[in-house]
């Protein structure tokens, strides 16, 4: 593998980063099912530096926990949260480094072409209202001896997404 292979890879490792702290607090509650356990973007992006704003929520464990991520595959930043029901469509966010909670209700919408799947949050702390996903970006489900890798999760989405894999392509 070359050195831009390498460095690319080590960048995935900030990509959608979930600290392994996802023994502090906790929620009994699952998200609604249409949300949960999917990787969710505001945009497709088409190269390793296009920003993008992007959303998981899993359960770990008993716990539902997930990350906001807004920056490239190369740069960027995450906010990891928990998640606690409040109904159907419904819940609470609390993000961690801040010690506050959002109320969030997540609504259908119409996707955009190449995509499967939309959804309007509306109380997004990160005020993006509108995320798209496919229908091969489901994560499988952790339990808590392996935790939460989004990395590695958003690598294996890419090997099976052609357009996702411009993202990892080794430059020459």
């Amino acid at each position: 593998m070359t050195r831009l292979g390498n460095f690319r890879k080590l960048g995935l490792a900030a990509f959608l980063a979930l600290p392994a702290i996802l023994g502090i607090g906790g929620c009994k509650n699952a998200p609604p099912a249409d949300v949960a356990d999917r990787l969710w973007v505001k945009q497709m992006p088409t190269g390793p530096r296009d920003v993008i704003d992007a959303f998981v929520v899993t359960e770990v464990g008993k716990r539902s926990a997930g990350s906001y991520y807004h920056g490239s595959v190369y740069r960027g930043a995450h906010d990891t949260f928990m998640w606690r029901s409040k109904g159907k469509n419904s819940g609470v966010i609390y993000i961690l480094q801040e010690q506050r909670e959002y109320g969030v209700e997540a609504k259908p919408c119409t996707p955009d072409r190449g995509f499967d799947m939309c959804m309007e949050l509306k109380g997004d702390p990160k005020k993006v209202v509108r995320y798209q996903s496919r229908k091969r970006w489901a994560i499988p489900r952790r339990d808590k001896s392996e935790g939460l890798d989004v990395p590695m999760l958003m690598q294996q989405i890419a090997e099976d997404d052609a357009d996702l894999q411009p993202l990892f392509a080794v430059e020459d």
